[in-house]
């Protein structure tokens, strides 16, 4: 099966993405994708500068159909989604981007 996932930020710098079918929009989402990851801390990073109560993720759009789905996150769950991510940062060893989370994380603690 060819692999006809498009990555693409789009305006409001949340991560736009485009599935072939259901089958491969799950796919993505088992197997912790880095691009994933990535959108996930810079959409919580933007919402957190904004002063944001949401953060926006992800524009998902699917092939035959002219519906797009925004994906956000409530503050609420920030914490937990950026320590899921710090913890995915580890495991690839990038190192740069546990610091960015790590730094986020201590944000949010000092502003609760």
């Amino acid at each position: 099966m060819k692999n006809h996932l498009i990555y693409r930020k789009v305006k409001t710098h949340m991560t736009n993405l485009h599935f072939e079918s259901t089958e491969e929009f799950a796919d993505l989402f088992k197997r912790k994708s880095i691009k994933v990851t990535d959108a996930i801390v810079s959409g919580i990073e933007k919402a957190m500068t904004e002063n944001k109560k949401s953060a926006l993720l992800f524009l998902l759009s699917f092939q035959d159909t002219d519906q797009a789905f925004e994906v956000s996150l409530p503050e609420s769950q920030w914490k937990v989604s950026l320590e899921s991510c710090l913890e995915h940062y580890h495991k690839l060893d990038k190192q740069d981007q546990q610091i960015d989370t790590w730094k986020l994380l201590e944000i949010l603690k000092i502003e609760k």
